[in-house]
């Protein structure tokens, strides 16, 4: 799948109204799930060997990684804006987004 497929409209948004040095707060969803493995421990090990080699390829963009969650299997991350499609184009990368708030039903 093309980089640019995987980055969602409102993050494209972002992008082109940013300079190409800010960096975006953005959602990195990753390939696979908490579903695919047996235990909760397979769970986490499953996720860290997608997610690790993503947040290398973030941090090389002189971005940083925020946080994980191996439940969801999404990354918090902040990234230069003109290093966004790089990161969407990174193998075991699903989609990049903006943060999106919770509400409640």
């Amino acid at each position: 799948m093309e980089p640019s497929a995987k980055i969602t409209p409102d993050l494209a948004a972002e992008v082109d109204a940013a300079a190409s040095a800010s960096l975006l707060d953005v959602v990195v969803e990753l390939a696979g799930g908490a579903g695919e493995a047996s235990d909760m421990a397979a769970a986490k090990a499953a996720f860290a060997r997608v997610a690790d080699p993503v947040a290398e390829v973030i941090s090389a963009t002189g971005g940083h990684v925020l946080g994980g969650a191996w439940i969801n299997h999404t990354l918090r991350a902040r990234v230069p804006a003109h290093a966004v499609s790089e990161v969407a184009g990174a193998d075991g990368v699903s989609a990049v987004d903006v943060p999106h708030a919770l509400e409640a039903d």
